[in-house]
């Protein structure tokens, strides 16, 4: 529900801005990712070219890189990296499919966990192509005044899964970054986001002694 919604508010978003259905469709399944996918829709927007799109795209999606070398390997059956079957499970992963297996993973058999996932991963996916499909037909229905409250589904959505992972470093880390990330969003809106995230996450993995544990194992 949280990622129809979410999707929801992307699918409105590229109706107002006036790009057709199936492209709208094919990005979301190729690209998975939020952030990524709003860099998308501004640059097709203002059609600053197909090199800036990926480089835009590229980077928006590098904070993927982190969740796929923790949860892959929490998911293999066999030891060992399989280049393709990592690969396609690397195109499912998502902060909501990373969240569910930091949470989950020991609860699930070993040899059960890469089908586990890949049903997951399809159903989040489902319900995110469905709610950007809604989102996209439903939003010419709405209120002019209803319209731009959608935009605030998919940060919300974020900010909930953010605390569903009950650790203080991910409290004191969303604690810093709702205090320097405006702050610093005033200053640049280029490397606000990019300074005050890094920064909030650090100061939040360092004030909660994650670093010191790490020592300890």
């Amino acid at each position: 529900m949280g990622l129809f919604c979410a999707l929801a508010s992307f699918g409105a978003l590229t109706e107002t801005v006036g790009l057709e259905l199936w492209v709208m469709i094919a990005s979301v399944l190729l690209i998975w990712s939020m952030p990524a996918l709003m860099a998308f829709n501004e640059i097709m927007v203002t059609m600053s070219g197909v090199w800036a799109m990926a480089v835009a795209v590229a980077f928006a999606n590098i904070r993927n890189v982190p969740m796929v070398v923790t949860a892959i390997p929490m998911v293999r059956t066999q030891p060992g990296i399989r280049w393709g079957a990592d690969l396609a499970l690397a195109q499912f992963m998502s902060p909501t499919t990373w969240v569910h297996i930091l949470i989950t993973s020991e609860q699930v058999p070993l040899e059960l966990r890469r089908r586990y996932f890949v049903a997951f991963s399809v159903t989040v996916l489902t319900a995110a192509l469905l709610g950007a499909v809604a989102g996209y037909f439903g939003v010419r229905y709405l209120p002019s005044a209803v319209q731009p409250a959608l935009l605030l589904l998919t940060p919300l959505y974020l900010v909930l899964i953010m605390l569903s992972v009950r650790r203080r470093s991910s409290y004191l880390a969303f604690a810093a970054g709702a205090v320097a990330v405006p702050a610093l969003m005033t200053w640049s809106v280029e490397w606000g986001l990019v300074i005050g995230g890094l920064g909030a996450g650090t100061i939040g993995f360092l004030l909660a002694g994650e670093h010191k544990k790490k020592r300890r194992k």
